[in-house]
């Protein structure tokens, strides 16, 4: 078996999934959003939230390392949005951009009652374009705010931009070779990136990729990012790292006022127990 046939079978499981207690939220659209939460032990807790939303189509294996570090003195909040296969869409016709994406997370946030103020969202590629969104409109007001590789606009081939708004679903389903071969050739810096991207791909769904990318695909925030403001704001770039660029970060970083960078070399560290020690320290 090879290397990368291994890494496939290690992001089959999740001991976080198993720990974590699951629940639906309804949001005033009517969809219903996935949470999983876990809370600290009380004897070590710290005191703080993390807020975890990962990128576009990720399972949570693939933030099993970070998840696990995080849980022992964290309360976790891990959000999944609505393209994820977890998604249940509105009996009523929803606009799924990226407006809405934050208002999801904004009600999560109040629903929970979770103080802001001992609030730290993490989050990752596409994901940083909801937060662009909550810290740039001031929908919420978190103590810190690590990004991770950030964008400005969906990430995706060319083609597939435009094909989204032109062809039925059964038919975008047939670019997922192009999907396959664009990860593989281009946004990948090593096998286990690689493997965490097909397990997206297999497991995606392309009507929920479809509903979402559509108002999304075309859509920057750089005005979101500048006006970002009376929150702390870190900015993780990944040296190595392919999909997201240390130009494209450092980019980002200058548009948002006061933000801080920080260089984790690989997309491998930050997904891994380094990138919560990493938030101790920047709060300690």
């Amino acid at each position: 078996m090879s290397k990368q046939e291994k890494t496939h079978e290690e992001y089959l499981v999740s001991e976080f999934e198993s720990i974590a207690k699951e629940q639906y939220f309804k949001t005033s659209d009517g969809a219903e959003i996935k949470v999983l939460t876990t809370k600290a032990p009380k004897d070590i807790a710290i005191g703080y939230t993390l807020m975890l939303i990962p990128g576009w189509g990720t399972v949570v294996p693939g933030w099993e390392k970070v998840l696990m570090e995080a849980a022992k003195d964290f309360d976790v909040l891990y959000i999944e949005s609505r393209e994820k296969g977890s998604f249940r869409p509105s009996e009523n016709k929803t606009i799924n951009d990226i407006n809405r994406l934050a208002l999801d997370v904004k009600e999560i946030v109040e629903h929970l009652k979770i103080d802001q103020n001992r609030l730290i969202t993490l989050t990752s590629s596409f994901s940083t374009l909801t937060i662009a969104d909550l810290l740039g409109t001031k929908k919420i007001k978190p103590t810190l705010n690590v990004l991770i590789g950030p964008v400005y606009q969906l990430n995706m081939p060319p083609t597939t931009r435009y094909l989204m708004h032109i062809f039925p679903n059964f038919i975008i389903n047939w670019t997922k070779p192009i999907w396959r071969w664009w990860l593989l050739k281009f946004k990948s810096e090593d096998p286990v990136q690689a493997a965490k991207y097909m397990r997206v791909l297999e497991e995606s769904d392309f009507k929920k990729w479809r509903a979402v990318a559509k108002r999304v695909c075309f859509t920057k925030v750089w005005d979101l990012y500048k006006q970002i403001s009376d929150t702390r704001v870190v900015i993780i770039g990944m040296e190595t790292d392919k999909m997201h660029t240390v130009e494209l970060s450092k980019s980002i970083l200058a548009v948002i006022p006061n933000a801080e960078y920080i260089d984790m070399k690989t997309n491998r560290a930050t997904h891994s127990g380094e990138m919560i020690e990493v938030i101790r320290k920047l709060i300690s």
